[in-house]
């Protein structure tokens, strides 16, 4: 039998496992910063675990502000209904 690589998480063991051992190396990062010296540019950046909590923050800044474009920007779903190729009439074959 071939190996198929997405049918690998199907079993939820494997998925799991996968899953704990990320929130472990999160985890153990986390708790690394605290023991690094850091060499910075700006002050702000001395503080234990600046990064990863100015990476979270711009994450959420990105998922909430495209929430808000859809709101701004989005159409309704038949917006191309009639302008679209696929809703056009197919011509019909003459017959010889």
């Amino acid at each position: 039998m071939k190996f198929n690589p997405y049918l690998f998480f199907e079993k939820s063991n494997r998925l799991r496992a996968v899953l704990f051992s990320f929130i472990v190396l999160c985890v153990g990062l986390f708790i690394i910063d605290f023991f690094v010296k850091r060499y910075t540019y700006f002050e702000i950046e001395g503080l234990y675990n600046f990064y990863s909590i100015y990476g979270f923050v711009m994450f959420s800044i990105i998922i909430f502000g495209s929430r808000f474009l859809r709101f701004l920007l989005g159409r309704p779903e038949n917006f191309y209904d009639n302008k679209a190729v696929d809703s056009e009439d197919y011509p019909t074959t003459r017959e010889k």
